[in-house]
């Protein structure tokens, strides 16, 4: 289950109009089954007033919490919220060997938590999900918006051979898995923005960052995943790109834990494969079905400059590969940003 953040006397409020994160998760989680619950308990189990808890409640609306006429609040259906155990249960007939499976409630990043779980001698595999991050990024340092109980915010631990060179292509092929992965469980299709973007209907529907932690001869892989499930009204307003959710795209009502579940199953299965293969051909193949800049006019931009040409795919060592008037370059992942070509 999830660990939520301790409420004694301490008030989480900051002002009467701020919500936190780990106030909005305490709310959620009293009301996560669905059930009626009265405002002044409800206020009492959060440690604040009922006051401030009536000023909160057209942020609470975002999240599905209603007010009935009694006074009481409630969200009908209830509250997807992450469950290790639930997740574990589904993973457990696929993983090669038992993963510690933790849940946190929020948290600065899932990948520092994991560089730490590493540093403290944890094993691998393990994987670390969040209901929020206040910290959470992508590459380049970007910041990833991360609201409470919404999204698959999640960190998975593997132990990798061969240090830099065995990890070549790795965040590609962490791409297939994943993007496998979503349509699996929401029959959504997924097409790979290289090097990290996760895509549908060409808006951004998740990212990966994938980091290295080396110890002499061993290394360890922290493959980073967040997947927008349902963004909240109020969140979307701060994001600076295109980007759409899968309460959007899907048929039907996404459960994150068994999105978390597949995910955790795909890239075990991946993992299982790179380790002895690398960034095979096949996994090279997968990636470039999904491409959706190939063939298309495409501009990559860098301190040193920009190349524009077609989009002609990626090489055997994840490069995109960009043709010009004259040659074909191989782009490499670093500072460089990758967009579609504006047409006049």
């Amino acid at each position: 289950m999830i660990r939520c953040p301790t409420h004694g006397s301490r008030n989480l409020v900051t002002s009467m109009s701020a919500l936190t994160p780990e106030l909005l998760l305490l709310i959620l989680s009293r009301l996560a089954q669905g059930q009626p619950v009265a405002l002044e308990d409800l206020a009492e189990h959060a440690a604040v007033s009922s006051e401030t808890l009536v000023a909160i409640l057209p942020e609470l609306v975002d999240h599905g919490v209603r007010q009935r006429r009694d006074g009481s609040l409630r969200v009908p259906g209830g509250v997807d919220l992450l469950d290790s155990d639930r997740i574990a249960d589904a993973v457990r007939s696929t993983l090669p060997k038992r993963a510690d499976i933790k849940v946190y409630g929020v948290t600065g990043s899932t990948n520092d938590l994991a560089r730490a779980w590493i540093e403290n001698g944890g094993s691998a595999p393990a994987v670390i999900l969040a209901e929020a991050q206040t910290a959470g990024r992508g590459r380049r340092g970007r910041a990833w918006s991360s609201p409470v109980a919404s999204n698959v915010y999640l960190s998975q631990i593997e132990m990798l051979a061969g240090g830099l060179q065995g990890a070549v292509g790795l965040s590609l092929a962490t791409g297939v898995a994943v993007a496998e992965a979503i349509e699996e469980v929401a029959a959504v299709p997924v097409a790979l923005k290289w090097p990290n973007d996760l895509l549908a209907r060409e808006r951004k529907l998740g990212g990966i960052l994938v980091e290295l932690v080396t110890s002499g001869a061993a290394s360890r892989a922290i493959l980073g995943i967040g997947i927008n499930v349902r963004v909240p009204a109020y969140t979307s307003a701060g994001i600076d790109q295109e980007w759409i959710d899968l309460a959007q795209t899907s048929r039907g009502r996404v459960e994150r834990n068994l999105l978390a579940a597949a995910i955790i199953t795909h890239l075990s299965r991946m993992l299982e494969r790179f380790r002895q293969q690398g960034f095979n051909a096949d996994l090279r193949r997968r990636w470039q079905a999904r491409d959706p800049f190939f063939s298309r006019r495409v501009v990559a931009r860098s301190d040193q400059g920009e190349i524009r040409g077609w989009g002609r795919g990626i090489d055997a060592s994840g490069e995109f590969l960009i043709e010009t008037e004259s040659e074909t370059v191989r782009v490499g992942a670093g500072e460089v940003s990758l967009r579609l070509e504006k047409q006049a």
